[in-house]
């Protein structure tokens, strides 16, 4: 059985001073997203419109929409004229559309051919609320927001906006906790995790609008969580069921989670393959853990057979959004990888940022640092219990392992090593976890649209891997430049994304 990682007493700096600096944090997270949920333009220009109207659908009508079918509501349809803001286009950027009466808008057409399909849809997409094939739990967490608000949709529209920022506003303590269960004793790290998530601009703009991300993805983190502790703690029926539980409520809120599932079974898997726990004992665990997640799953599943013919809706969804978002299998190009980090980092629409150039500059310079550092982390030589401890400092009297005092062996040095001798310092083992869950949820995010067939991978989606994301960072920097080089480097760059993204949100408002 694992143990915790905790440390002794007299090696954790003050709680007190921890937790205060964590709540000022969260507090910046939360001003940034209702700052960006009252000034950003109405309907954000990311299916915020759809997502809207599938709130409002699912408080007035108790049921779901159904994709394909379903038209925005004529509520939906005034707030667009009084906006001038329809689809992904800029405000302003196209003529009010001619037919702004529902009883004139039809389905598509099914005569048309896939070349006719394609220019109808494009230009009718507006009309309908192509985000009813999400699941369904983000928008039952809204609809009793809705319908206690007052009837102006104004009002509606920015009352739910600001409880997506409280929503998201999460990430801050999810990634000090991530941070902290791995590396407890690592200052850099535990406070430097958090702060390099807030630096992330684009999160702050784009999860302080109406979008089932801005629940989704504190859920899948809190998974994420709960999986390194199922690692790290030792495996439980009831771990394994609270996993399995929020692991569920994640994929009932957006299928870009299905990641979680590999990651839960690397989770699994990694204490078996070290020798910590028996493959029975493991075995049992996944059952609990798969089980409660496909029991939470099933309603909806069911439901989509029922009016779909498919489990997720996908064959009602293709025809609509391929028209804009191609599948790779046709052509790479569809992907938009070339903004995959830029809106990662300042969001959509894309780099809605004057000066995200200067910016990326620090941004960028920090993850190649940390790349070279996670992967030195790895195939490097360094003893986790002798010759360097894993806060990379040089000034240590001591050689200890941050695990504290559970450090198992001194064969620690390798994977290789450690697998054949089953002994394994539990920092490492933390740290292996969560590397495997950044690289799962990468490849299973990328991979997505192959499956789908609807092209394009945007930053956001991988705001979900945001703390071990934020981690890597952090630890990868201070790994490779060692304690004093790291921490100057995170000071030097912190300024400089703090006076860019300071110089960012003032352009913005300007230009709104």
């Amino acid at each position: 059985m694992v143990t915790s990682g905790a440390s002794s007493p007299d090696r954790v700096f003050p709680a007190t001073r921890e937790h205060r600096v964590i709540f000022v944090l969260w507090l910046v997270l939360l001003a940034q997203g209702v700052i960006f949920a009252f000034i950003q333009p109405v309907w954000s220009r990311v299916d915020e419109a759809q997502h809207f109207h599938y709130v409002q659908y699912l408080a007035e009508n108790r049921s779901l929409p159904v994709e394909g079918q379903t038209f925005v509501s004529p509520e939906v349809v005034n707030v667009s004229v009084k906006a001038d803001q329809w689809g992904w286009r800029p405000v302003g950027a196209l003529s009010t559309p001619a037919y702004l009466d529902p009883s004139f808008w039809q389905k598509v057409p099914e005569e048309l051919d896939d070349q006719d399909r394609e220019k109808w849809v494009r230009r009718n997409l507006w009309r309908f609320n192509y985000e009813a094939m999400q699941p369904p739990v983000y928008y039952a967490v809204n609809a009793p927001v809705y319908a206690a608000l007052p009837g102006d949709s104004f009002v509606k529209l920015y009352g739910l906006r600001l409880l997506a920022a409280m929503l998201a506003s999460a990430m801050v303590p999810l990634t000090w906790l991530t941070a902290r269960e791995t590396l407890p004793d690592n200052r850099l790290v535990v406070y430097g995790a958090p702060v390099a998530m807030l630096l992330t601009q684009g999160y702050a703009l784009n999860m302080s609008q109406i979008t089932n991300d801005a629940l989704v993805v504190p859920l899948a983190a809190a998974a994420v969580l709960l999986l390194l502790r199922l690692v790290s703690r030792g495996l439980s029926w009831r771990r394994s069921l609270v996993v399995g539980l929020v692991i569920g409520a994640s994929l009932l809120t957006k299928l870009t989670t299905i990641f979680l599932l590999p990651v839960a079974l690397a989770a699994l898997l990694l204490p078996v393959y070290y020798r910590r726990e028996k493959p029975g004992r493991a075995l049992a665990q996944a059952g609990i853990v798969f089980g409660a997640a496909a029991a939470i799953m099933a309603p909806w599943l069911a439901h989509n057979f029922a009016v779909y013919g498919d489990a997720t809706g996908a064959s009602a969804a293709r025809p609509l959004m391929s028209s804009f978002f191609n599948s790779p299998l046709e052509g790479l190009g569809s992907l938009r990888l070339d903004e995959l980090l830029p809106t990662f980092w300042f969001g959509e629409p894309v780099f809605p940022f004057a000066f995200w150039t200067y910016a990326w500059l620090a941004a960028g310079t920090a993850m190649a640092v940390a790349f070279i550092g996670v992967l030195y982390f790895f195939v490097g030589t360094d003893d986790a219990a002798g010759n360097r401890d894993f806060a990379g400092t040089d000034d240590v009297a001591e050689t200890t392992d941050f695990s504290g005092s559970d450090d198992l062996g001194d064969e620690a040095s390798s994977g290789a090593g450690a697998a054949g001798s089953g002994r394994l310092s539990e920092a490492r083992l933390r740290v292996n976890f969560v590397t495997a869950a950044f690289v799962i949820g990468v490849a299973v995010n990328l991979f997505i649209p192959f499956g789908s067939g609807i092209g394009g991978v945007p930053g956001r989606y991988f705001y979900t891997l945001l703390p071990v994301g934020c981690f890597l960072l952090i630890f990868g920097i201070d790994r490779l430049l060692r304690r004093r080089r790291a921490l100057f480097f995170a000071e030097v760059l912190l300024v400089w994304m703090l006076v860019w993204e300071s110089l960012n949100f003032l352009a913005y408002i300007r230009n709104l």
